[in-house]
């Protein structure tokens, strides 16, 4: 049979040196992978409201070509044969 300190939490006995050192760099690791994640979140956030603001001109550049290129049809038009 087996006693209960044979089943106690292996989380709460002490970790050798060298385990505490890894589990610090992965936690480190992990942070800073963490960090990396939100700065790219924010680049990414930024690069769409750029890209929108320059779909939104090239569609208000576009609108104003088209309403020049029928102006100066009507101009052509209204001229006639020279």
């Amino acid at each position: 049979m087996t006693t209960p300190s044979e089943h106690a939490d292996p989380s709460a006995q002490a970790e050798p040196a060298g385990l505490s050192l890894q589990t610090d760099e992965a936690k480190a690791t992990v942070e800073e992978i963490k960090a990396g994640n939100a700065a790219l979140k924010e680049a990414d956030r930024a690069a769409e409201a750029q890209a929108e603001a320059a779909a939104e001109q090239a569609r208000q550049l576009a609108q104003v070509t088209g309403e020049v290129l029928e102006e100066l049809k009507e101009m052509k038009e209204g001229a006639g044969p020279a």
